[in-house]
């Protein structure tokens, strides 16, 4: 994720040239010569706040998403735990758990979990998100089974 900032921002760099003569010439077509000194000391501030609101706002609704998803892959789960937190929405979403049995999950998720951590019949599993430098930034997938141990329904906690 901090690569693509750096990216975004060596970007908002090199149009940030071009956009401010393309700008201070509309601004003088459009107005004239008159306070043109004040109209490009507004540009200057205006055009690289509005890059940068674009910018973000492009990399957290378009780029984060599609970076941050991963289909479900029971081997990588079990031998990476910082690629969890990119295959929680598959499993949650996806409903691969439904109907199995606490047996089955173990086998499919591996013996790194808690058990009645939320509340009685509860397994959870640490999905911790390697672009948060906390040690309390983490996700929990917490699965709920009822009293036959089969899957109720799954969660995501973020902590």
């Amino acid at each position: 994720m901090i690569k693509l900032i750096f990216y975004f921002v060596a970007l908002q760099v090199i149009l940030l040239i071009p956009i401010f003569y393309l700008s201070r010439k509309f601004l003088i077509k459009k107005f004239g010569s008159k306070n043109i000194k004040i109209r490009s000391i507004l540009a200057t501030f205006l055009i690289p706040t509005l890059l940068t609101i674009l910018m973000i706002g492009i990399c957290y609704a378009i780029v984060n998403p599609i970076l941050r998803s991963k289909e479900f892959n029971s081997n990588d789960w079990i031998q990476n735990v910082d690629s969890r937190y990119r295959m929680i929405n598959d499993l949650k979403d996806n409903e691969i758990l439904q109907g199995k049995t606490k047996e089955d999950i173990i086998q499919l998720l591996g013996m790194e979990y808690t058990m009645d951590c939320w509340t009685k019949n509860t397994i959870c599993y640490i999905c911790p998100d390697p672009d948060n430098y906390g040690i309390l930034d983490h996700y929990e997938f917490v699965i709920f089974l009822n009293k036959e141990n089969i899957v109720e329904r799954v969660e995501n906690i973020n902590r």
